[in-house]
């Protein structure tokens, strides 16, 4: 089957989240539910259609669609995959950046989610603090299927091909249990927006690039002193007190500009 070149406003470069299939053994795909009815209902995507599918483990095809209903989307892969490598990984643009946020509420955290995935954060940690709001702590599991779906979204807007990681949530101390990493914390009250001699080059998943940003109020006297015997690295992002959700994006903006390679 040929391509269609008869569609106006036709998109070529439109991405799509496949479901789970061997490549190994099949050269035919389907896309994921929620991209099958976008596909078909918003798009109104027909057969001779031409996209990109990806599958959020760093690999991205040229698909043909074969055939679209409501039962579901089929493709073939129109040639060889592009695969991009883990962050942390060998040749990869950027280290393993997790980010560990007193998450806000509702919309601003998803906004949040949204651009931290654009920017290329590899993880997100929700991070219950002592001065976390009530709404902030509560973890439902619809709403983390909802970050789930706004991630993938972002994913395939800003063509990344790597899924964001998200865990559970983790008190200061709990996030220190896990094993080595390297922190990063906003602080305003810090004398400099320099990260110093920061080491990102051995910072991949077994030793991640933390970055903290603590709950409205801050981090407390405590919570301080466990990030500082951590080696935490103190940055100041500017003159005036940011929210989460701002901070969040800037300071992970700040490394990125500072750490992506070529």
């Amino acid at each position: 089957m040929s391509p269609r070149q008869d569609r106006p406003g036709q998109a070529a470069e439109r991405r799509f989240l496949l479901a789970p299939f061997d490549v190994r053994t099949t050269r035919r795909v389907h896309f994921a539910d929620g991209d099958a009815q976008h596909a078909r209902v918003v798009l109104r995507m027909v057969a001779g259609d031409t996209c990109i599918g990806i599958d959020g483990a760093g690999h991205a095809w040229p698909l043909l669609l074969t055939r679209v209903e409501k039962r579901g989307v089929e493709a073939e892969l129109a040639g060889p995959a592009v695969s991009e490598p883990a962050p942390g990984a060998l040749g990869a643009a950027l280290p393993w950046i997790e980010v560990a946020v007193a998450m806000p509420r509702a919309s601003h955290a998803e906004e949040m989610i949204d651009s931290l995935v654009q920017l290329g954060a590899a993880a997100l940690v929700p991070l219950v603090c002592e001065r976390s709001q009530a709404a902030a702590r509560f973890e439902g599991a619809g709403r983390r299927e909802r970050w789930h779906r706004i991630s993938s979204e972002a994913c395939k807007q800003s063509g990344r091909l790597w899924n964001l990681q998200i865990s559970d949530a983790l008190s200061i101390e709990a996030l220190a249990q896990r094993g080595p990493a390297t922190w990063v914390r906003c602080d305003p009250r810090a004398s400099t927006a320099d990260l110093g001699p920061l080491d990102a080059a051995r910072c991949d998943r077994a030793h991640p690039l933390v970055l903290l940003i603590g709950p409205e109020g801050g981090f407390t006297p405590a919570e301080e002193l466990r990030l500082d015997a951590a080696g935490a690295h103190a940055i100041r992002l500017g003159p005036h007190i940011l929210r989460t959700e701002t901070a969040a994006v800037a300071a992970l903006a700040v490394l990125v500009a500072r750490l992506q390679q070529p």
